[in-house]
């Protein structure tokens, strides 16, 4: 039953990082404002960054578990920047002057911030001190 309910807070991690990601996203970029058909393209493009990259880096820092750990957020961080940065970059033809935006740097960081949040929520347990 534990394999199952650890099973059961990825999903949750992912699907409320999904969510949570998609609205700031939103309300960061569109000038539009909300709609059904924007929320679902950045929401699958949420869901694919986030299990490709995240969930990864996840696994690996849940070996040492540990609620709302500043390293685990600084080590979701450098992998959303990295991958934010590789994004923006191949999508805006290798104009480097996109690492000087303040908007990438906020941008990755809330990411991170996002499933560091909803990982702590759902996976992380508290820290036992060896005493």
């Amino acid at each position: 039953m534990h394999g199952l309910s650890v099973i059961l807070g990825y999903i949750c991690v992912v699907a409320f990082s999904v969510l949570s990601a998609t609205m700031v996203y939103i309300f960061m970029f569109l000038e539009d404002g909300f709609g059904f058909a924007p929320f679902y393209v950045i929401s699958m493009f949420m869901l694919v960054g986030y299990v490709l990259f995240a969930t990864p880096v996840q696994i690996f820092v849940n070996r040492k578990p540990k609620k709302f750990s500043r390293w685990h957020l600084v080590t979701y961080f450098i992998i959303s920047f990295a991958v934010c940065t590789t994004l923006l970059v191949l999508l805006d033809s290798y104009r480097w002057y996109i690492l000087t935006v303040p908007m990438l740097y906020i941008f990755s960081f809330v990411l991170a911030f996002i499933y560091w949040f909803w990982d702590s929520v759902f996976l992380q347990r508290k820290h036992k001190s060896s005493s």
